[in-house]
């Protein structure tokens, strides 16, 4: 066992969204799977979302009093007190834990922490998980040892004199394992007849999985639908599992009660695997995170990338994945359009396209996401022990 004095201590620092919360609860997993009596500490903002995620993932959460900045003269002032606040508390929480390493997740919630952790002299590594960095890494990039990209493409809008490695976005484990060898058609195990029985489906069954995404899933489902509405003749065999968000549910299934369209229409998908492994293909936003579950999954995608992402960086997600021919992409400029439509039925109808896709998304799959960050952490704290 290792001796409490010398266990490693992980903080890490940021969130807001499920996409900068995800890679790093991915990270954390694979940290203790190796050290596990590393002490782990997750510290952001106040958002709901992060404590149910991060609770939900069984980790301890510190909510920080932090907020975007704003220029509104009503709110600098109170935008700029909370923050030093924050900062406060994030530095007493440096003196108190004395991490080894502090893991930057994005978000300006991250900003505090890390801050903290660059005052109190602690090695710091940005985990970046779009083509296009956000802004809370590229200011911070400046105070970072190294900064973890996606892809080799995200360097470029970074300042040379700063060590970045390419490790891929960390995703969950059993999302991970979908990309090992022949994994759909494995044979069953002993107990395992809901798994084999889901392979066979998926084999039997075409199944189109609609994923409308925490952020822009009104204008998504309600595009989708409109769509569909128009191709009960190509829908004809095929089984659709669609995840609204939880605004959506009730108006959702009603529409496709009145299109008389068998549908699977849940909220949300706890058991994301299974829902990839009984998948045929896909229709998605693009955040960076559902792309590299769908590269690990092999699963022909119809991107629709968020107009309103910050940065536009759903769009160049996206973009990066059509351009290796490993998606087909709608443009954001209009999700309602006839291109939407004329998309599906080529998803649809197209299986030597469908493999294509599939051939070119496994190229890009990083299933060692994860266990590359855990290895630099452990290399950066090791050197600044």
């Amino acid at each position: 066992m290792t001796n409490a004095s010398t266990r490693r201590t992980v903080i890490f620092a940021g969130g807001g969204t499920g996409g900068h919360l995800f890679p790093g609860i991915a990270v954390a997993r694979e940290l203790l799977a190796r050290e596990p009596d590393a002490r782990v500490l997750f510290v952001g903002s106040q958002k709901p979302i992060e404590l149910d995620i991060v609770g939900s993932a069984g980790f301890e959460h510190v909510a920080l009093p932090s907020v975007s900045p704003s220029l509104t003269p009503t709110h600098i002032s109170s935008s700029l007190l909370r923050n030093w606040q924050a900062y406060r508390q994030a530095r007493a929480i440096m003196a108190r834990e004395r991490p080894n390493v502090v893991v930057g997740l994005g978000g300006f919630a991250s900003v505090p922490p890390v801050l903290a952790a660059w005052r109190a002299g602690v090695p710091i590594v940005l985990l970046e998980q779009n083509v296009v960095p956000g802004k809370a890494t590229r200011w911070l990039s400046r105070f970072a040892d190294t900064i973890c990209l996606p892809w080799a493409e995200t360097a470029k809008h970074l300042s040379p004199r700063i060590r970045a490695v390419v490790t891929g976005n960390p995703i969950r484990s059993e999302i991970t394992k979908l990309a090992e060898p022949n994994q759909p058609d494995a044979p069953a195990r002993a107990g395992d007849e809901p798994a084999s029985l889901a392979r066979r489906v998926s084999l039997e069954t075409p199944t189109l999985l609609i994923l409308g995404g925490s952020q822009g899933a009104a204008s998504l489902n309600a595009a989708v639908l409109d769509a569909l509405a128009t191709l009960q003749t190509e829908l004809a065999g095929w089984r659709i599992v669609h995840q609204t968000g939880a605004a959506d549910l009730d108006a959702i299934r009603q529409r496709y009660a009145a299109l008389s369209l068998a549908a699977d229409v849940q909220p949300f998908f706890r058991d994301m695997a299974e829902q990839y492994r009984r998948a045929t293909c896909v229709l998605s936003r693009a955040g960076a995170t559902t792309l590299a579950e769908l590269a690990c999954a092999g699963l022909p995608a119809l991107l629709v990338p968020l107009p309103t992402s910050a940065h536009d960086h759903q769009r160049l997600n996206a973009r990066l994945f059509a351009d290796r021919s490993a998606a087909l992409v709608v443009e954001p400029s209009s999700p309602a359009s006839d291109s939407l439509r004329a998309s599906l039925v080529q998803l649809l109808s197209d299986q030597p396209l469908r493999e294509r896709l599939r051939r070119n998304l496994r190229v890009l799959a990083r299933p060692q996401a994860a266990s590359a960050v855990v290895e630099i952490l452990r290399e950066r704290s090791i050197s600044e022990a």
